[in-house]
């Protein structure tokens, strides 16, 4: 997960982001509860929506309490504490943030990357404990995507389908197992995972095109639309598959929000709705209207 996956928060009552906030703030003391303070310097957006999408299907009420944190200590929180879904959601979002330091290690070998490889080895140790099965099928599917990516895979579902499945996997709360009504929950989520996947993974190959020529690494669309520098520029080229990359996102998240409408969430509707209907469609448009900033992982 890669931060795309944020509130459009202007449109969000205050009672909502409020608990949004609570949500952001739990997934950082769970991690620093459990893994140590290191860890919390991966936090994102992305796994905030994870555990409030869980935890909308719970219908027992969050313990909430009123804190100062490191980060900002003149401000009161609210932090939700003792949440299942959240433990899970941050569980997730080290998982994969210790895969990006792997990659990024391989694909860079700079420090920054060998140290945070080294800091995290113990925290990956721990989620192997916790999570065995979740660390197995997103390493599987991880060493799928970097084949295809090896090989220069030209088709860009083909390349995209690895970390769908990946996100498919990540979305499929084990818990679920508990309840009755197993099944359509865990294929309800799991078609919201995968479409996630393909969403994020796109909108990232278009976000790094100009990053990927200057840097010759591997990007599907450069790949699938045959890229030439000698025959246009990286303008006249976003601009060629622009269209087609906006369709496919787009039908991306028609996807998602048909699958949240088929599910009977008993909380966060209005938090869930806000990020399916604005919050990703926003993003969508910064992204390829080439105004997408990656903003700083710290609620405001």
């Amino acid at each position: 997960m890669l931060g795309y996956i944020k509130p459009d928060k202007p449109e969000l009552k205050i009672k909502e982001f409020e608990l949004y906030g609570g949500y952001y703030c739990g997934i950082c003391k769970s991690i620093s509860k459990r893994y140590g303070q290191i860890p919390r310097m991966t936090l994102n957006y992305d796994s905030v929506f994870l555990a409030v999408l869980l935890a909308g299907i719970n219908p027992e009420i969050e313990q909430i309490e009123q804190e100062r944190c490191i980060v900002h200590p003149l401000k009161i929180r609210s932090i939700v504490y003792e949440n299942q879904e959240i433990d899970y959601a941050a569980d997730m979002l080290l998982l994969l943030a210790y895969y990006k330091i792997k990659d990024d290690l391989q694909d860079e070998k700079s420090l920054k990357a060998a140290v945070g490889s080294a800091l995290m080895r113990g925290t990956f140790k721990k989620l192997m404990v916790n999570a065995p099965d979740k660390c197995s099928l997103v390493k599987a599917k991880l060493e799928e995507l970097t084949t295809l990516e090896l090989e220069g895979c030209s088709s860009l579902d083909r390349a995209a389908e690895p970390f769908a499945k990946l996100m498919e996997e990540v979305f499929d709360y084990p818990k679920f197992k508990m309840l009755s009504n197993y099944h359509e929950l865990s294929e309800g989520f799991r078609r919201i995972g995968y479409h996630i996947g393909k969403w994020i993974y796109l909108i990232d190959a278009y976000d790094d095109i100009e990053e990927n020529i200057k840097s010759k690494s591997y990007n599907p669309l450069l790949r699938q639309f045959s890229y030439n520098s000698e025959k246009e520029t990286v303008e006249a080229f976003k601009t060629r598959v622009k269209e087609r990359t906006e369709q496919n996102l787009v039908l991306y998240l028609a996807e998602i929000a048909n699958c949240c409408r088929k599910l009977d969430f008993k909380k966060n509707k209005g938090i869930i709705e806000n990020i399916l209907y604005f919050g990703l469609m926003r993003k969508t448009e910064e992204v390829l209207q080439d105004k997408s900033v990656r903003e700083s992982d710290h609620l405001e």
